[in-house]
């Protein structure tokens, strides 16, 4: 079964009080799964934003959308600024968390849920894991062509694929449009096996990214203003080439092969992928 939590600022929740907490939950939610969300539940403005910001200054706030794991549950959590609270104080937001049984994403990368109706539920229903369309495969084939972008991904999976494999580290990805984050999110998603794709936790802005606790890492320039992957500025062509792994699987998105990533993701499962996977040549990725 999967739950649905919403949290803000109020004046009198369902306990009473005032402040921030949460103001509707899908009935019977378990105290461990509130525990779990309470962590994501947490927004701060980008530090160039304005402190009062008019109604549409707001909504070019960035979305923290993030995913992780807390013990047996899969947690997604969506939090937007939405500006004054009930008092007309600035600094209130609205956080809105989903959370399942792990095998109740099978067959979905986390991603996925990007735009999915799920975030437009009527609150205390029992949602429904319904992916999004934003991000469909056959459109970052075409988005990767126009933007000449395979080397960055290869980079990028490279990074990712090591932090998996040391089991810690963080890959920071900088631009201003989370919506940009959350795109190459998706790459790296359908670049790894289906098994592995849930694995990489994520969250797509944080003005915090030295702390946040996920492998994946999404924050705006003037909150690391150095290093990271820069996705509004070309790649350095002094860094070392990537893996095996990645320029086989950045040249299949270079000629929309599908069905190769799939393939090459298989040989990952079965062994290790530097050793299974057929190394493209010197003048390749």
């Amino acid at each position: 079964m999967a739950w649905d939590l919403r949290y803000t600022s109020v004046e009198s929740g369902p306990t009473g009080r005032s402040g921030f907490q949460f103001v509707a939950t899908t009935p019977g939610t378990p105290p461990d799964v509130v525990r779990a969300v309470t962590p994501y539940m947490s927004y701060r403005p980008p530090p160039s934003a304005p402190t009062a910001p008019a109604p549409d200054e707001l909504a070019a706030f960035p979305v923290a959308f993030a995913y992780g794991r807390e013990g047996d549950h899969a947690v997604l959590a969506r939090c937007r600024y939405t500006g004054r609270d009930y008092s007309g104080r600035y600094g209130n937001f609205s956080g809105h968390a989903v959370v399942a049984a792990p095998p109740e994403l099978e067959g979905l990368r986390p991603i996925e849920l990007w735009e999915s109706p799920v975030w437009d539920g009527p609150p205390e229903a029992v949602p429904d894991l319904v992916p999004g369309t934003a991000f469909d495969p056959d459109s970052l084939v075409a988005w990767l062509r126009r933007e000449g972008a395979h080397d960055r991904l290869a980079v990028l999976l490279d990074a990712v694929r090591a932090a998996l494999a040391g089991g810690h580290g963080r890959v920071v990805l900088v631009a201003d449009d989370a919506g940009l984050v959350a795109r190459w999110i998706a790459l790296v998603s359908y670049s790894l096996p289906a098994a592995l794709a849930a694995d990489p936790s994520f969250i797509t802005y944080t003005a915090d990214p030295e702390s946040a606790p996920q492998l994946v890492v999404g924050t705006v320039p003037e909150a690391w203003p150095r290093g990271g992957f820069r996705l509004g500025e070309p790649v350095p062509g002094d860094g070392e080439r990537p893996g095996r792994f990645a320029r086989v699987i950045a040249d299949c998105w270079r000629t929309g092969d599908l069905d190769g990533i799939d393939a090459v993701g298989e040989l990952l499962a079965a062994g290790p992928a530097e050793d299974a996977t057929p190394d493209p040549g010197p003048d390749e990725g």
